[in-house]
């Protein structure tokens, strides 16, 4: 598969329009909740707070409503639905690529993501949503969202 564009998602959700919390004197936003719907994340894990933050401001719901899936690999599509929900979920029009059904729950933010040029395919009329999205996409999909 030809790779066009690298994938951007980090950490930098700060400046999106998404509630955040208290904030640490190391600026990171602290979750409202003290819920935690997901069996497979305890508070002693590094991830605690980054997971019921993401899911309080609706950038992820967990792979069911009581499993997050921490170790799971993260698809292209799930990696453009992360950063368009931190975005607020803008309205968008149209489609994008052939192999995003307009039904798929990420097909807006497939759509989002390209109309801003975080993401231009793996090919031609091709976004392949549910290919892993590798370390270099990720910080590619950042980059070109956050610059």
């Amino acid at each position: 598969m030809e790779e066009r564009d690298g994938c951007r998602f980090g950490c930098l959700f700060l400046s999106r329009n998404v509630s955040h919390g208290s904030f640490s004197g190391r600026g990171r936003p602290t979750p409202v909740t003290t819920v935690n719907p997901f069996q497979d994340v305890t508070s002693s894990d590094y991830y605690y707070e980054a997971v019921l933050w993401a899911a309080e401001n609706g950038i992820t719901a967990g792979t069911s409503p009581t499993m997050f899936g921490p170790d799971d690999t993260v698809t292209r599509g799930q990696a453009m639905t992360f950063l368009y929900r931190a975005a607020g979920s803008p309205s968008v029009s149209g489609s994008s690529f052939g192999d995003v059904p307009a039904s798929a729950y990420y097909a807006d933010a497939v759509a989002w993501a390209a109309g801003r040029g975080i993401t231009s395919g793996a090919g031609t009329d091709t976004f392949s949503p549910n290919s892993p999205c590798t370390r270099a996409q990720i910080v590619t999909f950042l980059y070109r969202d956050w610059v």
